[in-house]
């Protein structure tokens, strides 16, 4: 059966590890990881606090780029923010990115054990979808929320996720068919919704209205990041 956890702190701690895991921040910290690989980074090192992130570029070296935010800013003395639109190639191409977001990156490590982690994001929706369908078991899916609570645009996300894994509601949990009942609801407006969704108006006030244009592209890229010895890399850099 297909699971969505809406919330960290539902999710269980007995999740079978051999099952796909698709963690879901689509404003921002799933975008701008993509964005970042995509613009040719070497590598994401997934920072649970600003003390992990210390201790990684202490370890890494000069040439590793912090990346990261609180209540939606870069973080002091950081190199970038959390925005996909600064993971451009002149600022990470060849680098390590070490990443350090409010919610993302928290939920991440969480799942450090476990063998098969993507990053799911609307800008790697087709890639996302094909991850899944790769393995013979169902996957779980969580939504990174905000800062606890529950996220609309990240349950968008995941339905539209869901949607197209072509599987009947028998087949998944209550929240995975809530979700795609939500996604059938929007219709055409779900791009709408997702800016109107509570961190859509906060990053908007904030002046970060302009990241949400890219967070809700689909298909802008052909992979998805996947996670091991507690890094993000380019789904293509496993395949060699």
């Amino acid at each position: 059966m297909i699971e969505l956890h809406l919330l960290p702190a539902g999710i269980p701690g007995d999740l079978d590890r051999n099952r796909p895991v698709v963690i879901i921040d689509i404003f921002r910290a799933s975008t701008s990881i993509t964005a970042a690989l995509a613009a040719g980074a070497a590598e994401i090192w997934v920072a649970g606090s600003l003390e992990e992130a210390a201790s990684i570029k202490a370890r890494l070296g000069p040439k590793a780029v912090l990346a990261g935010e609180r209540g939606g800013f870069k973080i002091d003395g950081y190199d970038l923010g959390n925005s996909p639109m600064e993971m451009t190639s002149a600022a990470v191409v060849g680098r390590s990115v070490i990443f350090n977001s409010t919610n993302g990156t928290r939920l991440l490590r969480r799942f450090d054990p476990f063998p098969y982690v993507a990053v799911g994001s609307l800008v790697s929706l087709k890639a996302t979808v094909s991850f899944i369908t790769g393995f013979s078991v169902d996957p779980v899916l969580c939504c990174a929320g905000q800062e606890g609570l529950f996220s609309a645009e990240d349950t968008l996300a995941a339905g539209l996720i869901i949607s197209r894994l072509g599987r009947g509601k028998a087949e998944m949990d209550d929240a995975a068919a809530f979700a795609c009942r939500l996604v059938e609801l929007a219709g055409d407006q779900w791009r709408q919704w997702a800016r109107d969704s509570e961190h859509g108006r906060c990053l908007t006030s904030i002046g970060m209205g302009d990241d949400l244009d890219l967070c809700l592209e689909t298909d802008r890229y052909d992979f998805v990041p996947m996670m091991t010895d507690g890094r993000l890399i380019h789904q293509s850099s496993l395949e060699k």
